[in-house]
């Protein structure tokens, strides 16, 4: 009976949630009741500045407002040339990685794509005044899968996401090794959870490096699987940091599954925000490995002194 029940709710949701009408564009995702043109849905899709108009909300949505937001970020290449050692320039990215929303696994399907620049936008239509969280899975063939920190989507536009999306040659042959002999031993690596503990103005569109905090430490709550690690200034999770480098890198190993985990830090005069990490059994069924906030959606600080320094 409750199999049932579930199965009803699911495809009560689908209906809901997918886009409306046949030829509807994809990128565009209704999270309300109502039922919107076709041509309106593809007017957002152009990046159109729109009135949505639609049939009545029914039920406790009755009366109210829509907001369309507008969400846009990019992949950003990380790690090391396993070729010539070197790191890999800060500003490359990664075209062709799908990108979609744990929440809602039906938009795996949908094909939204990082375009030739590595970037990739997506279109919310929903409530006016009532939040979303939306985790974003980044996914493809031959790289790590990577799943983001839980992000709330208010009726305002987000427009600087970004993801540090690790290069497979440089994560198979050099970091999960080095990471396995040190911590883990003979048990295999399942899983990493990443923040970057952050100043003020850290971010992935912004040049300004190192843009780690140092002198921090980083909580997680529930406190389980391994960490926290710290990562020392050449970006290097090493077992002798015992607090945030200039780089700002902590990670946690092997989280437990069906657990959200809160992640802040603390450091004396500095106030950092939390982020929530949603680590699921269901996650293994598409290969996600990584667990990754990102700059500027990870543990800011209020800090805003110049790179490198305390």
């Amino acid at each position: 009976m409750n199999a049932t029940k579930a199965l009803l709710v699911s495809a009560i949701l689908f209906c809901f949630l997918m886009p409306i009408g046949a030829g509807a564009q994809q990128n565009v995702l209704n999270f309300t009741d109502r039922e919107i043109p076709r041509g309106v849905l593809k007017q957002i899709s152009q990046g159109k500045k729109v009135v949505v108009p639609g049939a009545k909300s029914r039920g406790r949505n009755w009366g109210t407002g829509l907001a369309v937001v507008e969400l846009r970020g990019k992949t950003n290449h990380f790690g090391r040339d396993m070729a010539t050692g070197e790191y890999i320039d800060y500003w490359a990215t990664v075209p062709g990685v799908t990108v979609w929303i744990a929440e809602y696994p039906y938009t795996r399907g949908l094909d939204i794509q990082t375009d030739d620049t590595g970037w990739w936008t997506m279109y919310v239509i929903k409530y006016a005044g009532v939040d979303l969280e939306f985790s974003f899975v980044y996914e493809k063939e031959g790289w790590i899968t990577t799943k983001s920190n839980a992000i709330t989507i208010t009726d305002a536009d987000d427009t600087d996401l970004a993801i540090q999306y690790i290069d497979p040659l440089y994560y198979q042959f050099a970091v999960k090794p080095y990471v396995q002999a040190v911590w883990l031993g003979a048990t295999p690596l399942e899983n990493a959870m990443v923040v970057t503990v952050g100043k003020t103005w850290a971010s992935m569109h912004d040049g300004r490096l190192p843009h780690g905090d140092p002198g921090a430490t980083a909580i997680a709550s529930p406190a389980l699987g391994i960490g926290p690690i710290y990562f020392n200034a050449a970006v290097l999770p090493d077992p002798g940091q015992l607090e945030t480098s200039v780089d700002g890198g902590v990670t946690w190993l092997n989280m437990p599954l069906d657990h959200t985990y809160y992640v802040t830090a603390q450091k004396e005069g500095v106030s950092y925000e939390t982020v929530k990490f949603r680590i699921n059994e269901s996650d293994l069924a598409y290969g996600v490995e990584l667990y990754i906030a990102s700059p500027p959606d990870s543990v800011q600080g209020d800090n805003d002194s110049a790179p490198g320094q305390p």
